[in-house]
């Protein structure tokens, strides 16, 4: 059947009126983002870093977004379990997993994943920082990281170190000082940081990197000696410790960056609008003291810095993780 020029400029027009309004219809949905609750999902148990780090970013986007932003606990597998279910849940923003360093470091530590750390996620910004830092027993005879080194290399193998378990940031922490510094330590694992610096504190162990909140009551009653912080900035919480770098040994980085991920494919619109608002929470002078109660500090940091920065974390541990010979799990 013929069509006139006519009607066919009249159907044309009709089409391009009818994207225009699918189009639309996309935005005016992203901009109404959020209607239902989103759950954002902790990899692990309650009470962690990961856990306090985003409970006050929840209630606050629930409070500017007015929605449920609901903290759901999935742990499991050094957080492998959360974040697959994340990694394969739909693209549409309602749930989102906050991570910390351990989600780039298992890309290394494990021989298979059932997802792509990088591929299967939409990064939407970091939120908060902890100092990590490196404590020994007061019985060890060292005020200084240089000291340290040079009592482990006049005594090779003799001297410890303690983590929270195989494969952590606190583990890999040491194989960097290792690495970078040239002495042999023994890697004494623990189920988790609490009870490792408990035998630090015992004597059973002489050394072990932790995170800054996990022992600043054990230095100010003088039951451990901090060394050194291994940020690239001094710890507000602890103003007199220096950096790895001021203390010369400037490759010994190891900061804890907390954030949040949505599912790959997520529509940028709304990966923007949540950035947005964290940017502002954030900002406020409750979030941060909030969070300096806690020994966190607000770090914002835009999805496409944030997307950056994961690709290169994740680089950088394989680098770590293949200096020190470790074998996969």
């Amino acid at each position: 059947m013929m069509i006139s020029r006519a009607r066919r400029g009249r159907l044309v027009a009709a089409l391009i009126a009818t994207a225009g309004l699918l189009a639309g219809g996309t935005s005016v949905g992203a901009q109404e983002y959020p209607v239902k609750p989103v759950r954002i999902i902790v990899p692990f148990a309650p009470g962690g870093p990961n856990d306090f780090s985003v409970r006050p970013v929840a209630q606050k986007l629930q409070e500017l977004l007015g929605q449920p932003f609901i903290v759901d606990y999935r742990a499991g597998a050094n957080g492998i379990i959360g974040s697959d279910l994340v990694a394969k849940s739909p693209p549409d923003g309602y749930m989102l997993l906050v991570i910390s360093s351990s989600f780039t470091i298992n890309a290394s530590t494990y021989a298979k994943l059932p997802f792509d750390p990088i591929r299967d996620f939409a990064a939407v910004g970091s939120i908060a920082t902890s100092d990590i830092i490196f404590i020994v027993n007061p019985s060890v005879p060292v005020r200084s990281v240089k000291a340290f080194v040079a009592l482990a290399k006049s005594h090779p193998g003799k001297l410890n170190f303690a983590s929270s378990g195989n494969g952590g940031s606190l583990h890999l922490g040491a194989e960097l000082l290792k690495t970078t510094a040239g002495i042999d330590m023994v890697h004494v694992p623990y189920k988790g940081a609490s009870l490792a610096l408990t035998d630090v504190i015992g004597g059973h162990v002489d050394s072990m990197f932790i995170s800054a909140p996990g022992a600043i009551a054990q230095i100010r009653t003088g039951k451990v000696r901090v060394l050194a912080v291994a940020s690239a900035t001094r710890a507000q919480s602890l103003p007199g410790a220096p950096t790895f770098a001021e203390a010369g040994f400037p490759e010994v980085q190891v900061d804890t960056r907390y954030g949040l991920l949505a599912a790959a494919a997520t529509p940028a619109a709304i990966v923007a609008r949540l950035q947005s608002q964290i940017a502002k929470i954030l900002g406020t002078a409750e979030v941060r003291e909030r969070y300096a109660a806690l020994g966190l500090e607000p770090a914002p940091m835009g999805a496409q810095e944030y997307a950056a920065y994961l690709r290169a974390d994740v680089v950088r541990w394989r680098k770590v993780v293949t200096a020190a010979g470790l074998p996969p799990q």
